[in-house]
């Protein structure tokens, strides 16, 4: 269901030669209206200036579009237009109404104009036009007259092709799917308008141009946020604004300037709400995926450390080394760069780490084996699910896993090799096939069969080593490692530590047993 109503609104004014003004005083005030332009007001000092808009309160008069403020010879002049769609101006019957405040917000004054007069056209002149200029009104041949002359177009109940068309005036319709239809006659001023020289707000677009020309009618269609179009929000409604006007022919003399062709300007709106409901119908397709394109070019995979498992932030590269204690968590991301195919998987197959920058340094310890945690460490790797709650923009894409904090030992000296670990990864990224899905799964216990699958698996992908930048231990983190190994002797010590405990607890109990055996005996009599 979509909601959608709209309506319009126009305003159209009509002047024969020349133009008249309007002028009076209020107080120390000068007024003087221009036609249907603009409204002048002059008064004397150069006071601040507010003006009282007709959607809001009063704004201060600075570099407000449209209106013109100037101080000459002590005395300020501020011209206020009617049609602009500031709303700087309302109308009230048949006057326009601009109210300022000058000098401060509660010294108001308001102000009219009279609208100039229009000319009346009779219901017979307005649908007085000939058959070669009629043009169909309403889309449809079978459109009702009540429906007709509801769109401001004439009926005429003896055609059965068109019997609904636009009047010698001016129609202006806004449309369902947003689009200004404006129709204008050159009837609608004296002496005729000359449908030529008519301009929206902006007409370099073809699009602004006339849709249909005839001797007597022209026709604009466009989009109603084009050609100029302003826009306007209020209450859940939109309103789209435009104008259009007509240029003149201007004689110029010694003395001055006249023009004999009519003025000519339209001020018209749609506006748009959501308060009708409409049904909607629509049939969908079900078509098969489009096959995958081969290209080359480069692919970039990415190792990051987080800074911590929450995965808010990550360490760049002027913060590494990074300063971690002994089972400090460690979360790590593998992650797809500069690619946004949903259909792309992200895999891992082992990851690892050794105390030197080279993958193949010795010793290492296994964090991950074909994607899965390592299985030979009392800390297991945890997996971290990526999904749509993690705040990615491609879920696939990416891969995390957090480990407790290790340092490696020697383990005859029982001593720290190195305060510095590195961590690598084999990752690949995969496009799901028949042959292989891109999955991963690591269930409690594998199979051997089921093992050598996945990694035959693994190593068939394309797969690329990742590492991720050094991680220092603290010097309490190394000292814990050590007190820690030594309670983690071999197998083979812990058995002879535990038949050393075993003989002396023994041969303690021994000689208890003997010393009561040799401990005379006293009889106590009460």
């Amino acid at each position: 269901m979509a909601r959608l109503d709209c309506w319009f609104l126009f305003w159209m004014v009509v002047c024969w030669t020349g133009v008249q003004f309007v002028s009076a005083a209020s107080g120390d005030v000068t007024k003087k209206c221009d036609g249907d332009k603009a409204m002048t007001l002059s008064f004397a000092g150069s006071p601040t200036v507010f003006l009282q808009k007709t959607s809001g309160g009063l704004v201060k008069v600075t570099n407000l579009p449209g209106v013109i403020l100037r101080v000459i010879a002590g005395r300020t002049t501020l011209t206020v237009p009617f049609s602009s769609p500031y709303g700087y101006a309302s109308e009230k019957g048949s006057q326009y109404v601009v109210t300022i405040a000058v000098g401060s917000r509660s010294n108001l004054k308001t102000f009219t104009c009279p609208k100039p007069a229009r000319r009346s056209v009779s219901v017979a002149e307005r649908c007085a036009v000939a058959a070669s200029e009629k043009l169909p009104c309403g889309g449809s041949s079978s459109i009702t007259q009540a429906d007709c002359e509801a769109n401001n177009c004439c009926y005429d109940s003896s055609s059965s092709t068109s019997p609904c068309y636009y009047a010698n005036d001016v129609t202006v319709q806004c449309t369902l799917d947003g689009q200004f239809v404006v129709v204008v006659s050159e009837n609608v001023t004296l002496p005729s308008l000359d449908l030529g020289s008519i301009q929206l707000v902006d007409s370099s677009s073809p699009s602004c141009s006339p849709v249909t020309s005839l001797s007597s009618f022209v026709v604009y269609q466009f989009p109603v946020n084009a050609c100029g179009s302003t826009v306007q929000l209020a209450g859940g409604n939109v309103t789209y604004q435009n104008t259009m006007s007509a240029a003149i022919t201007v004689s110029s003399g010694p003395q001055g300037s006249i023009t004999r062709d009519s003025v000519y300007k339209l001020f018209f709106q749609c506006t748009y709400s959501g308060s009708q409901d409409v049904q909607v119908e629509a049939d969908v397709y079900t078509v098969a995926p489009p096959l995958p394109v081969v290209e080359q070019g480069p692919f970039d995979l990415e190792l990051v450390i987080a800074t911590d498992p929450t995965y808010g932030s990550y360490y760049v590269d002027a913060d590494y080394p990074v300063t971690k204690t002994l089972r400090d968590p460690v979360a790590v991301e593998v992650h797809i760069m500069n690619r946004t195919d949903p259909n792309l998987v992200l895999t891992l197959g082992d990851c690892w780490v050794t105390p030197g920058p080279s993958a193949s340094s010795q010793p290492q310890w296994s964090l991950l084996v074909n994607g899965c945690p390592y299985t030979g460490d009392n800390y297991l790797t945890s997996l971290v699910t990526v999904d749509s709650t993690s705040g990615v923009a491609y879920p696939s894409h990416y891969k995390r896993f957090v480990f407790e904090m290790f340092a490696f030992v020697d383990p005859v000296a029982q001593q720290a090799l190195a305060e510095k670990i590195f961590m690598y990864c084999v990752a690949a990224a995969c496009y799901p096939s028949a042959t292989d899905p891109c999955t991963q799964s690591c269930p409690v216990r594998r199979s051997g069969r089921a093992a050598d699958k996945m990694a035959q698996m693994v190593s068939s992908r394309k797969n690329v080593l990742l590492h991720s930048g050094p991680v220092v231990l603290t010097a309490d983190g190394v000292q814990t490692s050590r007190l820690e190994q030594k309670a983690s002797l071999p197998t083979g010590y812990l058995v002879l530590g535990a038949a050393a405990a075993m003989l002396m607890v023994v041969l303690v109990l021994a000689v208890l047993a003997v010393m009561r055996f040799n401990r005379p005996k006293v009889d106590l009599k009460f």
